[in-house]
């Protein structure tokens, strides 16, 4: 617009944006008529009450600029101009679709301010992690939305991710007989909190550890009806949360997976651009419902997103497993796990983590990228070392050596679970909480304690950022001790079988007998979490560590005779 085309008056400048937006100009109308009405308001609130993101509401706050007077942060059009405004912006209603879960969840206030309660007393977000809260009328509806449109009896939901709570939202919204919940996170926080939460209440909420890029658990493959996530809104963190999700439907003829995601009004790139990346997994497109979900933030997104009911097809299974095996290293749009962040072992880096880690007369195994092509050693990448034994072929080794830089810090203590070498070696960020304090090493040694202690720690090593962390293995003292050692020596393999063998073994070292028959019993009347038993000690939230080890001391001390 040039010099001359510059609007004369405020009005005329709201005229010039209502007509930028052609047939979507309902928006602009519906900012204007909350700025008419009388009431303060300030940009954040518009953006929450529309849905519009936050670029379109700043526009049409400074093209009324002139027009507005203030109170604290809150603006109004000026009382003597409204009336004009309020001609041009009409009457109509709010722009979006209306669905009938909003008035469901506004039915039944007291299961709102239950979930009010628990987002308020959840973790804080994550912005590494990209997390924005949702509103908590909007994790009713959710729920409301699953267990209207869905016979929940009997099922299994499977949420990859949680941030949210929709897994508890689940539960305070009625649930279902016979109802199972599932929540894979990486943040820790979360899964004590909703695992701790759900216990209390009695609802049936089982919480797995799993950092997606590497893999799903392998106790929630093909074990869900329904899926529900609300990922990273980049094209990478979308397809990988749904790719996830696929791989642990078990009924993929009836199956669903739920999708919140949302973008800009003004900029359907990249609204296309997650939808493209959607596109190699041959998903039907059963619904999408605009403005379903509202959030606590994401003011670039309007603090909305719509809700996608996606069906799969016969090519989906194959398609998803294929998504799934591309490791995404970046997918959020902070922190050292964005899509625009760069690192890694660079040579002299590499160089130096060999120099302090390795042992020259012992075999060494090189885990992950940013190894040096000529480093000595066999090689394996990060997911097959954490998704299952190593490989005869490998077993070997007397060293191990793992890069977890830069942004696979948090599967550190997976990490020393899945090494079966005498001594290893941990390439991390230096700011992980296993290493910013005392408090935070103490706690690391004690969750490896019974495989590994921790015999050096080196910040700023072998860089500037970066951290070694080495280790060695553990021997055990006491029978209690030697049964853990052998289930963490064990970590991918079900806890129950590997307590139970632990047992005959420690027996064995003392000298005497036991049988398997004695051992289960032992367990049985030991374990206060029966349902950990088929699980794996790779996808145990670190929180229940302690449990176990409990658990354990107890079931040694039940052992006959």
């Amino acid at each position: 617009m040039t010099n001359a085309e510059q609007p004369e008056t405020p009005l005329d400048a709201v005229r010039a944006l209502r007509a930028e937006f052609g047939i979507d100009a309902g928006r602009v109308d519906q900012i204007g008529r909350l700025l008419t009405g009388g009431d303060f308001r300030t940009v954040e609130e518009v953006v929450s009450l529309t849905g519009t993101s936050r670029r379109t509401v700043e526009a049409v706050f400074r093209a009324l600029e002139p027009d507005l007077e203030s109170s604290g942060d809150g603006r109004r059009v000026q009382e003597g101009r409204a009336a004009e405004y309020r001609c041009l912006f009409g009457a109509r209603e709010p722009f979006g679709v209306r669905d009938p879960w909003t008035d469901d969840a506004r039915r039944d206030p007291a299961a709102v301010a239950a979930m009010a309660g628990l987002i308020g007393a959840a973790p804080p977000p994550v912005q590494a992690l990209d997390h924005v809260p949702a509103t908590a009328e909007t994790v009713v509806k959710r729920a409301r939305f699953m267990l209207d449109g869905f016979d929940l009896t009997g099922a299994h939901v499977l949420f990859v991710g949680d941030h949210d709570l929709t897994s508890l939202g689940l539960f305070v919204a009625g649930g279902a007989p016979g109802l199972r919940a599932s929540v894979v996170d990486v943040d820790e926080r979360l899964l004590e909190f909703v695992g701790a939460e759900a216990a209390r209440r009695g609802w049936d909420v089982r919480c797995h550890f799993a950092d997606l890029r590497l893999g799903l658990p392998a106790a929630l493959r093909e074990s869900c009806e329904l899926v529900f996530t609300d990922p990273p809104y980049t094209p990478e963190g979308v397809q990988l949360f749904v790719a996830r999700g696929l791989q642990g439907l078990r009924d993929h003829r009836n199956g669903r997976v739920l999708l919140a995601y949302g973008f800009g009004e003004r900029q359907p790139a990249l609204g296309l651009a997650v939808q493209k990346a959607l596109n190699p997994l041959h998903l039907a497109y059963e619904a999408m419902l605009p403005g379903f979900n509202r959030y606590a933030g994401a003011q670039a997104v309007g603090g909305a997103a719509a809700l996608y009911v996606l069906r799969p097809t016969r090519r989906t299974a194959g398609a998803a497993r294929a998504a799934a095996d591309d490791t995404r290293t970046a997918m959020y749009t902070h922190g050292a796990q964005s899509v625009e962040a760069s690192g890694g072992l660079d040579a002299q880096a590499a160089a130096r983590v060999l120099e302090l880690g390795a042992d020259a007369g012992e075999k060494t195994l090189l885990v992950g990228d940013g190894w040096p092509a000529d480093a000595p050693g066999r090689r394996i990448a990060l997911p097959a070392f954490l998704g299952a034994p190593l490989p005869r072929n490998l077993q070997d080794h007397g060293t191990a050596l793992v890069n977890l830089y830069p942004g696979f810090g948090a599967s550190a203590v997976r990490a020393l679970l899945a090494a079966n070498a005498h001594r290893v070696g941990l390439v991390c960020r230096n700011d992980l909480p296993l290493l910013k304090d005392a408090e935070g090493q103490r706690e690391f040694a004690g969750l490896v304690a019974p495989k590994f202690r921790i015999v050096r720690r080196l910040r700023d090593t072998p860089g500037p950022g970066q951290a070694l962390v080495l280790a060695e293995r553990a021997e055990p003292e006491g029978d209690a001790e030697r049964v853990l050692g052998y289930m963490y020596a064990r970590a991918h393999g079900k806890l129950g079988n590997a307590w139970r063998e632990g047992l005959i073994a420690a027996r064995k070292a003392a000298g005497t007998t036991l049988t398997k028959s004695e051992g289960r019993r032992a367990i049985e009347a030991s374990a206060s979490r029966p349902d950990l038993l088929e699980r794996s000690l790779m996808e145990l939230p670190l929180y229940l560590f302690a449990v176990l080890e409990g658990d354990v001391r107890r079931s040694v001390d039940a052992l006959p005779g």
